[in-house]
Parts: C-alpha cells; sequence; structure tokens
C-alpha cells in the first residue's frame, strides 16, 4: 500500500507522479508548524525525486524539486524532540486508530496521531542544483 492511500486527497501527487509516488525517505524537511484549529500540524517537505513526467510549466520555468504540505488535522497525540537546520530525515505514514505520522533523523524526530491527513499544498521550484526532468 502506498502512502498517498493515507492521504485524503492525493490527487495532485498522482497527476504530477501517476501510480508511482516517490517513497519518503531522504526528504528535506522545511517546515513543521502546528495551528490550533483541528488541532493541526502541518508538514512542509521537499521530496527527493523529480517526476519524470513534470507539468510542462514547471520544466519550461527550470524546475527541479517538488514541495509538499501534508497537513494532519484532528490531532490525538504530538511528540517533537530537537530540532536542526537542513534537516533530512525519513517520513513514515501508517493507518491504525487514524494515520500515524513519524518524521525520523539524526536531529529531530516528530511523531504525531491524527484523525485525517491532507494534502494542502504541491508546489515545484529549483533548488539551484541540476535540473531534473
Amino acid at each position: 500500500m502506498s502512502w498517498t492511500s493515507l492521504i485524503h486527497n492525493p490527487q495532485g501527487i498522482t497527476a504530477v507522479y501517476g501510480g508511482d509516488p516517490p517513497p519518503l525517505s531522504h526528504v528535506r524537511i522545511r517546515e513543521v508548524s502546528l495551528r490550533e484549529d483541528g488541532p493541526t500540524v502541518v508538514l512542509r517537505f521537499d521530496l527527493p525525486v523529480f517526476p519524470n513526467e513534470a507539468p510542462k510549466k514547471w520544466v519550461t520555468q527550470g524546475f527541479n524539486t517538488v514541495q509538499l504540505e501534508i497537513s494532519f488535522s484532528g490531532i490525538r497525540s504530538l511528540v517533537i524532540e530537537g530540532i536542526g537546520a537542513e534537516v533530512v530525515a525519513d517520513v513514515a505514514l501508517s493507518e491504525g486508530d487514524g494515520v500515524t505520522l513519524v518524521v525520523a533523523s539524526s536531529a529531530m524526530r516528530v511523531e504525531a496521531v491524527a484523525q485525517t491527513a491532507f494534502l494542502s499544498n504541491i508546489s515545484a521550484y529549483s533548488d539551484g542544483g541540476e535540473e531534473c526532468g
């Protein structure tokens, strides 16, 4: 089962990656934020793989990195340990009593259990590295 099956609205990811979304290993964490409404944890990160068939607009603009923002709403439990700059982590989503999120790296760890997870944003940009796609 793909991690996208645990996202309430994976259509944006499916549109960009087809039926083969990249694994959530070695993703660059850009933001972990907490919001009162829900309550909600928002995880924003760069995927490690640019799609082979990227949208023409992204290719034309020279983008080489896809960034996702996934919101975990109805938080039942949350643990955040550590912090760091330029954190590269493995992200795991699993189902049980809702959706469980685990972000694990040597610098930080985030564990949360949410009622639901949904894709709140998908975008692309050029990280300054070699162009992909």
